[in-house]
């Protein structure tokens, strides 16, 4: 499991499940969204020219600074693209 803190309140962890990643944003230590998808969706996501992914309570938006995850709408926190994949990565092997 990979963890990224987004804000003082809120993080975003990168969990496995079989052959699907499971991406949660837990606030005050309480899971708030979550969404189950594959490796590949996620990488080819991230490598692609596509801006976002997901419709819904979570959804990944890129940017000039790297990766937005937006929870219910609003931009909660941002991760840079390369040190996704490398979390994704770590968990995949």
């Amino acid at each position: 499991m990979a963890l990224v803190k987004l804000n003082d309140d809120m993080v975003f962890t990168i969990e496995r499940t079989e052959k699907r990643v499971r991406l949660i944003v837990y606030k005050g230590g309480v899971e708030n969204v979550c969404r189950m998808e594959t490796f590949k969706n996620i990488e080819r996501f991230i490598l692609s020219d596509e801006d976002r992914i997901f419709k819904g309570r979570l959804q990944l938006h890129k940017n000039v600074a790297g990766i937005g995850i937006i929870v219910k709408g609003k931009l909660t926190g941002t991760i840079n693209a390369k040190e996704f994949l490398n979390c994704l990565e770590e968990i995949k092997s």
